[in-house]
């Protein structure tokens, strides 16, 4: 059971902090879900016995996955972002674009997701670059459920509240979401071992950027899809309602189980003038 754990922990850690970075800029508290793991009783035996004792690659690189922390889970981390996004002016022109930016973020859960509901709670400092540190704390909560081996629902609310002064482009952001585990055929390479896929349906900060530049309330859709290539490399793309973002997850040392998570934020160039480099850090533990 620990093992399992330790397997759980490193890749909620990962993956939280991938999203972390990926919107510490636009401070949308998307950058905090430890949620942005696999199963870990699933991911171990498409990983094999091995994986039990590293970090498992992350999911998603801006979007919450159904599948998070129980009773006794933890992680930190951190996320970091080369640029804050480009503000459109009322001209239809793009501004100047934000400086380099981070935040840090610690989580847990409480609760048993496999024989009722789990529940996940994270708390990040914003902006913690230009802020300092803890001087805006933001609040997160999800109920997430394991219908099976492969397969979770959750429903959150990013950045419920803020504590601390000073303005922030993040809003309390309701959501759905639906998480599904597809194991691949395996072959003598021993490459390409699993796929996994979420979709879900949120507001405040998953409408489109017109939607939100306009001020208008309303639902839209969201979703990743990641492909586990061997059991420390993942290849990522998410649709976080506004822009695309594609990256890698990697486990890079077998002994730490540590998850660097870098990513391009906004690879279309919809919420921004140009896209942005990320990169997240994370560690999980189980008490």
């Amino acid at each position: 059971m620990m093992a399992k754990s330790r397997l759980f922990l490193a890749a909620v850690g990962a993956a939280a902090l991938l999203s972390l970075a990926g919107r510490a800029g636009a401070q949308s508290v998307d950058s905090l879900r430890k949620k942005y793991m696999i199963p870990e009783a699933d991911i171990a035996t498409l990983m094999g016995r091995n994986a039990f004792f590293r970090g498992a690659p992350g999911t998603s690189s801006g979007t919450p996955i159904a599948f998070g922390a129980d009773w006794g889970d933890l992680f930190v981390g951190g996320g970091y972002q080369s640029a804050t996004r480009t503000p459109k002016l009322p001209n239809g022109q793009w501004g100047a674009a934000g400086a380099d930016d981070g935040s840090i973020s610690v989580g847990g859960g409480i609760g048993n997701s496999h024989d009722a509901v789990g529940v996940g709670i994270v708390m990040t400092s914003l902006s913690t670059f230009r802020s300092g540190f803890g001087n805006r704390t933001a609040f997160s909560f999800d109920v997430h459920r394991v219908l099976d081996r492969t397969t979770a629902v959750a429903v959150g609310v990013q950045t419920a509240f803020i504590a601390g002064g000073g303005n922030t482009d993040a809003s309390a952001s309701w959501y759905g979401v639906a998480t599904k585990v597809f194991a691949l055929p395996q072959n003598e390479s021993g490459l390409f071992k699993s796929v996994t896929a979420s979709l879900g349906v949120g507001n405040g900060n998953f409408r489109t950027m017109a939607d939100i530049r306009n001020n208008k309330a309303g639902l839209n859709v969201f979703g990743s899809a990641s492909v586990l290539v061997t059991d420390w490399l993942s290849v990522l793309g998410d649709y976080t309602g506004q822009d695309v973002n594609l990256g890698l997850s990697l486990v890079p040392f077998k002994d730490f189980p540590i998850t660097l998570t870098p990513a391009i934020a906004d690879v279309t160039q919809t919420a921004g003038k140009s896209a942005r480099f990320t990169l997240g850090a994370g560690i999980g533990m189980h008490f």
